[in-house]
């Protein structure tokens, strides 16, 4: 079975470099590498370097609301000890999120971790941006810092100071000319996200069935939706997260 990694970010926030820096600097050389990739989330210069790469094979696929993540019906799966998973950077990251535990079942995978690309120089510039990263950093098990070219300090330090207002539990670490600090603690196969969605929790497990003093809400754990999850009765996400594909390279997707 492969170690899997979702990669969330948005286009140009630098993720297929990232990932490359990663197989380059956290894996053996003689691992074989998957890496999925969106079809028109980046153009051909971007992801050339990464799927040019020795002993990595590029597998596209297509987002596709109501029907998931699609892929070519010639496509085979191939054997790789790693998976790079690069969600579509112009598509709702809470839809993806929540269709991918279905799409790793289908595999007999697990997911390894959760990485969050953040494009500092954006989410500097635009409120909504920023909002952006900080609920797919909910799901993250790490989040990357990259782009800071020009960001000031200040912003660097306030945005990482909500991660630890709100007690998140993922690594924070910085990017610098595409390259991050320490590659083999990012891909660290230890769980640090806040979501349980993609963790298999027993509520009762260790727990003495004769105590009759078990919370109320105990029992419902285990079924209780994520908060990004959750719909009201007319179908509409309870937890909204900003469109930000007007403020992407090369305008929204068609």
């Amino acid at each position: 079975m492969p170690a899997v990694y979702l990669i969330l970010g948005l286009p140009g926030a630098g993720r297929h470099e990232i990932v490359l820096n990663l197989i380059e600097g956290g894996l053996d050389e003689a691992q074989p590498v998957t890496v999925y990739l969106a079809e028109g989330d980046e153009p051909p210069a971007v992801t050339a370097p990464l799927t040019a790469r020795t002993g990595v094979t590029a597998r596209p696929y297509a987002w596709v609301e109501d029907r998931g993540f699609v892929e070519p019906a010639s496509a085979t799966e191939g054997e790789a000890d790693v998976v790079f998973f690069l969600a579509d950077g112009r598509a709702s990251p809470i839809d993806q999120l929540e269709a991918f535990p279905a799409w790793l079942a289908e595999r007999g995978w697990k997911l390894t971790r959760i990485l969050l690309v953040v494009d500092c120089t954006l989410a500097a510039a635009h409120p909504e941006v920023s909002e952006w990263h900080e609920a797919c950093a909910h799901f993250a098990d790490c989040v990357l810092l990259n782009r800071r070219e020009g960001v000031p300090n200040a912003w660097i330090s306030a945005f990482r100071r909500k991660f630890a207002a709100g007690f998140f539990p993922c690594l924070i670490t910085l990017v610098k000319q595409g390259r991050v600090e320490n590659a083999p603690l990012v891909l660290f196969p230890e769980p640090r996200r806040l979501s349980l969605v993609f963790d298999e929790i027993d509520p009762l497990e260790d727990i003495d069935e004769d105590d009759e003093e078990l919370p109320d809400d105990l029992l419902t754990m285990e079924n209780k939706p994520d908060p990004y999850f959750e719909r009201s009765p007319s179908g509409q996400r309870r937890r909204l997260v900003p469109n930000v594909r007007k403020f992407l390279p090369g305008g929204p997707k068609p």
